[in-house]
């Protein structure tokens, strides 16, 4: 018989499934965890927006630390001049 992983059995499921190696879940599971496909989507773009914004920010300070370097005058040694 095919197993919830809470350790209950399943009846509706058929038994030739038990090979499958894929977590099944009971309609009254204590472990279960239940998410609609518009809060999947929207974690999703949370995190790629997340990540995007840490590229900006590393990209901004790279190029402002770029900025500071040109700024500094250069001095010239006698044997450079």
């Amino acid at each position: 018989m095919v197993k919830c992983v809470c350790d209950k059995t399943i009846d509706k499921i058929p038994s030739w499934l038990d090979s499958v190696k894929v977590d099944f879940v009971c309609n009254n599971c204590p472990k279960r965890q239940i998410k609609t496909i518009s809060q999947l989507h929207a974690e999703q773009q949370a995190a790629l927006a997340k990540a995007a914004s840490a590229e900006k920010a590393a990209l901004e300070a790279e190029q402002a630390l770029h900025a500071e370097d040109d700024d500094e005058p250069v001095e010239l040694g006698e044997d450079e001049v």
